[in-house]
């Protein structure tokens, strides 16, 4: 089971927590504020009130045993710094902190931090993405301009293969898999459908009009296919 402190309880660190605890992952909120500790006492492993800055508290609390933690102090950014610095200290593994611009995650990778997440800039390129794009189901940057999305898969191209598809060629977008729904039985005997990934896509593999296609490609290549 893997190990996170989420340090700094607002609506970004409280999701965080919250979801990571829901996948269950092992999880030590902390946060100065007792009454964000309290909304989150019985949805983590650990919510604790606390000064993040106090070295002492976070060893026997067990902040140094985590496989990763996560400094979201988003409102004090001498804090998130300090906190920073003091998890690499206690030779945390991995230490992803918030950054509110670009001259924070600069310093904050230089002070030690071993990724940096800016919430509001990333919410913003997905939606500016959601918007130019509104037939994409979900986009992943995997860096700069280039991304993983999920589109349903276009009704010009119902029951054509990959081949004859020939999207690298004519689109520059490579297929990373193909989601189908199957008919599957439960134990009981009823019987539903369940969204599965289709082995890895061959030439000959055949699209349906109910499949999700995921792709790569840079985004001005995504954005300008079939809607």
């Amino acid at each position: 089971m893997q190990r996170f402190a989420v340090i700094g309880l607002g609506r970004f660190g409280s999701r965080l927590a919250k979801n990571l605890a829901a996948e269950g992952a092992e999880v030590i909120a902390i946060d100065r504020d007792r009454l964000l500790v309290e909304e989150l006492r019985d949805q983590v492993t650990l919510a604790i009130a606390l000064d993040a800055t106090d070295e002492q508290a976070l060893r026997i609390h067990g902040v140094d045993q985590v496989d990763c933690a996560i400094v979201g102090i988003g409102h004090n950014f001498e804090a998130n710094a300090l906190t920073t610095v003091l998890l690499k200290t206690l030779r945390v593994e991995r230490v992803i902190s918030r950054a509110g611009n670009e001259m924070q995650a600069q310093i904050l990778g230089r002070i030690g931090a071993d990724g940096v997440v800016k919430p509001e800039d990333e919410a913003a390129d997905r939606w500016s993405h959601r918007l130019l794009a509104p037939f994409m189901i979900d986009h992943v940057e995997l860096g700069a301009g280039y991304a993983l999305v999920q589109i349903a898969s276009p009704k010009e191209w119902h029951g054509k293969t990959l081949a004859e598809l020939d999207l690298r060629r004519k689109h520059n977008v490579t297929v990373v898999a193909i989601k189908r729904s199957i008919e599957v039985s439960s134990p009981s005997g009823a019987e539903g459908f369940e969204e599965r990934v289709v082995d890895v896509p061959m030439p000959s593999s055949r699209l349906g009009a109910d499949d999700t296609i995921i792709l790569a490609g840079f985004d001005r290549d995504l954005e300008r296919l079939p809607r």
